[in-house]
């Protein structure tokens, strides 16, 4: 006769137990598999969405060819490119911004678009990819940019192109924007001094030369006026950075340029502008005369903010604000209001986030403040 042993009371909460455990990380993978899979139907749906309101655009447009190329007119307001296909508002005639959006469509970069957003498409739970995506459409900007500039176009003339619709409409991830949030990122690489290379052997042949001439001759570039079209619209007089941008009586307390512990995240970093403490509403002034590119209302970040070019070389911008009482476009004079102090986007306090620019490049702004 077989003998039956009676399982004791440890055994039955061993196996109760691993058959918990099993229900359980049976559930946690279908929890995270039915996530990814929500994820993904979600951004295809939106991506092929995106995809029919521009076809529909399309059929609902004036359709004209430019040798292989489509010129779609539409009542948008913002010029993109879409595979072989360029979309301009009915009343846009500019012919650099046509030039822009044919150097995406030459150079391909509707193929990369395609790839990122099938990309994103899987790979939706990595951030990397949504930062790799927004540094591509930034890079396909900066070569458009720079296509349109080496067509014999000055600056001055391209800038006012931007200057004149400083504007975002989203249309979906495939399209090539002419203008983006990244607008003040462009504005400085476009400023920036660029040498040709078929040059840089003859140049590497006079350095001695122009050192001794720059030394004795160059005059100071901060007297650049800026010109746009035609026109000279700022003074070179009043056009370099020299004032406070808030009243020196109404500051309460001064961050400067640096490393420093940041307040959020507490670690040590390069604080590339200066934090003017002062009462929230207090008056900020242009501290040259120059022109708006940017002002936008945003409570991210760096919250509301503006960027204002005064010449060739010089740029600054205004963080945190409360409120703007500038647009883009406005051509100011030195000292004139263009906002309030405020505290919006990540911010500790009331204070305005102050950056000089020069040629491109964040410089201390204490050295264009009055002693």
């Amino acid at each position: 006769m077989i003998k039956l042993h009676p399982i004791e009371p440890d055994n039955i909460l061993f196996t109760n137990q691993n058959l918990a455990h099993g229900l359980t990380t049976l559930n946690y993978t279908v929890i995270l598999q039915a996530i990814y899979l929500a994820g993904i139907i979600t951004l295809f749906f939106k991506l092929f969405f995106s995809i029919i309101r521009i076809v529909r655009m399309k059929n609902q447009s004036d359709i004209h060819k430019l040798d292989k190329v489509k010129i779609v007119r539409t009542d948008t307001s913002v010029p993109f490119s879409f595979f072989h296909m360029i979309f301009l508002p009915k009343n846009e005639q500019n012919p650099m911004i046509i030039e822009h959006e044919l150097a995406h469509i030459r150079q391909l970069h509707w193929l990369d678009l395609i790839l990122t957003e099938l990309a994103t498409v899987l790979l939706w739970f990595n951030p990397i990819v949504f930062l790799y995506r927004s540094s591509l459409k930034l890079q396909h900007e900066y070569l458009a940019d720079a296509s349109v500039l080496t067509e014999s176009h000055k600056t001055e003339g391209y800038l006012k192109s931007m200057l004149r619709h400083v504007e975002m409409v989203s249309t979906g991830g495939l399209v090539s924007h002419f203008y983006q949030k990244t607008i003040k990122k462009r504005i400085i690489m476009m400023t920036k001094n660029k040498t040709s290379r078929k040059y840089l052997g003859l140049y590497l042949l006079v350095i001695p030369m122009i050192s001794i001439l720059l030394f004795a001759f160059a005059p100071d570039g901060s007297n650049g006026s800026l010109t746009i079209g035609k026109n000279t619209v700022v003074d070179s007089k009043t056009s370099r950075p020299s004032i406070y941008p808030v009243a020196r009586e109404k500051i309460t307390h001064f961050s400067g340029w640096g490393e420093r512990k940041n307040p959020y995240t507490k670690k040590k970093q390069f604080h590339h502008a200066i934090d003017i403490a002062a009462p929230e509403g207090t008056n900020i002034v242009a501290p040259a005369a120059g022109v708006v590119v940017e002002a936008r209302l945003n409570e991210k970040g760096m919250g509301n903010y503006i960027l204002i070019k005064h010449n060739d070389m010089y740029s600054t911008y205004y963080a945190h604000l409360k409120s703007i009482s500038v647009k883009p476009g406005d051509v100011l004079k030195k000292g004139q209001v263009i906002g309030q102090v405020g505290s919006t986007g990540i911010s500790t306090g009331s204070h305005l986030h102050y950056e000089v620019y020069k040629n491109g490049k964040r410089v201390d702004p204490e050295d264009y403040l009055p002693k």
